[in-house]
């Protein structure tokens, strides 16, 4: 399943990006890639996991890592839909 957490501007800034920069994906987990974005939301991280599970546990340490508030969602390919 691909997922893409969006995080909202409420962490640690530069320490923020730079952890994403770094960012590792525990086992079970790909990182497509992370984005720095302008706008309602600092940064986006697009990655892949097995199951819904193993994704919010991603996306919670992403942000006790940060600080950031993050909303995770599930993202479907359109041509499959």
């Amino acid at each position: 399943m691909l997922f893409m957490s969006l995080l909202s501007p409420k962490g640690k800034g530069k320490e923020a990006i730079a952890y994403l920069k770094k960012l590792k994906a525990p086992k079970g987990i790909i990182v497509h890639d992370v984005y720095v974005t302008f706008g309602r939301y600092d940064a986006v991280v697009v990655f892949e996991a097995p199951d819904s599970k193993k994704a919010v546990n991603f996306a919670v340490d992403i942000g006790i890592e940060t600080g950031y508030l993050i909303e995770t969602l599930a993202a479907v390919p359109a041509k499959q839909v």
